[in-house]
This record gives C-alpha cells, structure tokens and sequence, in this order.
C-alpha cells in the first residue's frame, strides 16, 4: 500500500509541476510574445517546477523505495543531494532560457 501511495504522490507531484509551470511560467511567456507592454511572473516557480517534477519522477520510478533522506539523522543521503544538484541545475537552466526568450521579445527584467 505504501508503494501504491508514493508512486501516486509522484504522479501528484508532477501534476502539480506541470500546473504551476502552465500559470506561473508559460502563461506570463505567451502574454509577452502576444506583446503586452507589462508581463510578470513567479521567480518561486523557477524552483517549485524542477523540485515538483524531479521529486515526482523518482517517486514514480522508485516508489517508497526512494531514499532520498536520513529521517532518523534528520540529512539528506547521497541520492537526496544528486536529486537536489538536478533540481538545482534545471532552476538555473530554466530561469537562464527564461531570461533569454524575454530578451529576445524586447523585455528587459526588473528582478
């Protein structure tokens, strides 16, 4: 049953990714290629979307079975630092290519 609970709750997870990329992210991108003069969006999205969806799929894959951290330690394993250096990556990844595609629309970030 636990097996059954986790592999959900990845499904969940990256449910909710996906959700939070379509209104924070992509929807603020459209609004600026269709050209409105004022676009702004959810720099918290940058992190949320990566963690949502790496942590989704491992649990989807592996199940209970992910150990991604020492609960009785109260520290993350190795597994739980690869899982954060990947979720770290695609945030810089994603707000990098972010970036560029308002630049290339004549945006220009007050962040």
């Amino acid at each position: 049953m636990a097996e059954i609970k986790a592999r959900a709750g990845g499904l969940l997870l990256i449910a909710l990714g996906c959700a939070i990329a379509w209104f924070f992210l992509l929807q603020p991108l459209e609004e600026a290629q269709a050209g409105v003069p004022e676009v702004s969006y959810q720099l918290k999205a940058f992190l949320a979307v990566p963690a949502c969806l790496v942590f989704g799929l491992g649990f989807l894959v592996a199940g209970a079975k992910l150990n991604y951290r020492d609960a009785a330690a109260k520290k993350l394993t190795v597994t739980g630092w690869i899982l954060f250096a990947i979720v770290a990556a695609l945030t810089a990844a994603g707000y990098w290519w972010f970036q560029q595609q308002f630049s290339a629309l004549g945006y220009s970030s007050a962040v």
